[in-house]
């Protein structure tokens, strides 16, 4: 057997060589493979953390609620661009804004930063009550970018029927508020001197009296 052995080392030697050589060969595929999966989960992870999301509201507008506002906010983690808003049925415009002949706002917006909201008066809540919007807002990640990203959803103006507030909804409406009120205060004062006059002139002429 050693005989054999030691006649045959060199044939043993290439044998165990080339055995080592398929496990080694295996092992870097498994492992190419693993690392290749790994970094392709890398990327969907960094691909969903910066990725723009835009939604659409209307809320009670914060001076009036009765009065509702339409609002555009990029909830994502990147900027959005190109971005289209779709109203099904279409918005109603207030009087107001028909007088001053103002389209509905945010149809069309070139960038939305991550994190950035615009806000706009829309109409009377009477006039929307009772409507269900299919929203559909769509945009894309890159500038000249063709491959959108959509967002569709129901919104029921049903929701915001009998809602009320108490006081101001801010701290700076009710600043605003109590701004107003001291202007509305003041202002027969900063408009009356006359009356401030006869009342000093009444005091005088008491105090001469009294001399």
């Amino acid at each position: 057997m050693l005989q054999f052995i030691v006649q045959n080392f060199t044939n043993i030697n290439a044998f165990i060589t080339a055995l080592a050589a398929i496990f080694t060969a295996i092992a870097t595929f498994f492992l190419w493979r693993v690392t290749n999966l790994l970094a392709k989960e890398t990327k969907r992870m960094v691909d969903a953390a910066e990725q723009p999301h835009v939604v659409v509201t209307l809320e009670p507008n914060m001076w009036a609620a009765f009065h509702f506002d339409i609002c555009i906010t990029n909830t994502g983690n990147s900027p959005a661009y190109n971005i289209n808003v779709n109203f099904d049925p279409p918005l109603i415009n207030a009087d107001h804004r028909e007088r001053s002949n103002h389209n509905i706002p945010f149809s069309n917006i070139s960038v939305l930063k991550n994190g950035q909201s615009l806000t706009s008066n829309i109409c009377e809540y009477e006039k929307i009550k009772d409507i269900k919007y299919n929203i559909k807002i769509s945009w894309s990640k890159r500038p000249n970018s063709r491959i959108r990203d959509e967002n569709e959803y129901v919104y029921d103006m049903a929701s915001f029927d009998g809602i009320s507030y108490l006081g101001a909804r801010s701290p700076v409406t009710q600043i605003a508020d109590q701004i107003k009120k001291i202007r509305e205060d003041w202002r027969p004062i900063s408009q009356g001197n006359k009356k401030i006059n006869r009342i000093f002139s009444a005091k005088m002429i008491e105090m001469r009296n009294q001399d």
